[in-house]
């Protein structure tokens, strides 16, 4: 049977991008292929042979933010009744957002489990933006797709302009915005070609700045600059640091 290595389910606050402030049902898988120097989530990152046969934490309601180990790794329908104990009852339909770690590294998982999931959730993935194919084969079951676009003066790691052209195409028709986390590194050139980059796809995707947090924080004179550069090739381009750390949610 199929199964995912799987490190945290939880109910939270949407505290990155446009969609801030909104309840998700958050699915945080395990296994990474990038190194970002900015990265939060050490846990999910490492690799999934590595994860080895490590619990997830699972919130046990939606009022609580107490946590039960459940074995790795999960099954489509064990995840599926852990993100159903989270959903909170009423009008709105409720958002599971898939993210890691790197949740496309886990796709013929994700092509047997949301199917099912769609036609109770809306599905927001959260992504580095380099895996193009395999945003291809889910594009049909992703509702809104949150891309990063990794530069190399935050991450610490080598550009993917390429790789991160070819997702923009493979995203196309689905619901998307762009998002770059920017550091004191970060330099106005790599704006420019990022805000290109989008650009070459169309103007009108959302572009959000989010300023890296901590010691990596770039100084508010460079928000005000890089948004004014991107501006002058996009739509529509906010500066938007990370709610939830801010809120002391998870």
């Amino acid at each position: 049977m199929i199964s995912a290595m799987v490190d945290e389910v939880f109910a939270s606050v949407q505290g990155e991008g446009p969609w801030v402030g909104q309840r998700h049902i958050f699915v945080r898988f395990m296994g990474c292929d990038l190194r970002c120097a900015y990265c939060d989530t050490p846990d999910a990152v490492k690799s999934v042979p590595d994860a080895g046969a490590g619990n997830c934490r699972a919130q046990v309601s939606s009022g609580s933010f107490e946590r039960e180990s459940v074995p790795n790794p999960l099954s489509p329908t064990g995840l599926s009744a852990l993100c159903s104990r989270l959903r909170i009852p009423g009008l709105s339909r409720p958002v599971i957002s898939l993210t890691g770690g790197e949740p496309l590294l886990h796709r013929p998982f994700l092509q047997e489990w949301l199917p099912s999931e769609r036609k109770m959730y809306r599905i927001y993935l959260e992504t580095g933006g380099i895996h193009s194919a395999e945003m291809g084969a889910l594009a049909g079951l992703i509702d809104v797709v949150s891309m990063d676009i990794k530069l190399p003066s935050a991450t610490g790691q080598r550009a993917h302009w390429d790789e991160h052209r070819k997702f923009l195409t493979a995203t196309e028709g689905t619901e998307r915005f762009v998002k770059t986390v920017v550091s004191g590194s970060t330099v106005p050139e790599e704006i420019l070609f990022a805000a290109r980059l989008v650009a070459e796809q169309d103007r009108k995707v959302p572009f959000i700045i989010q300023p890296a947090s901590g010691p990596l924080s770039p100084r508010a004179e460079s928000l005000i600059l890089f948004q004014d550069i991107a501006l002058e090739i996009l739509e529509d381009v906010r500066v938007i640091p990370q709610v939830h750390k801010m809120l002391q949610l998870p």
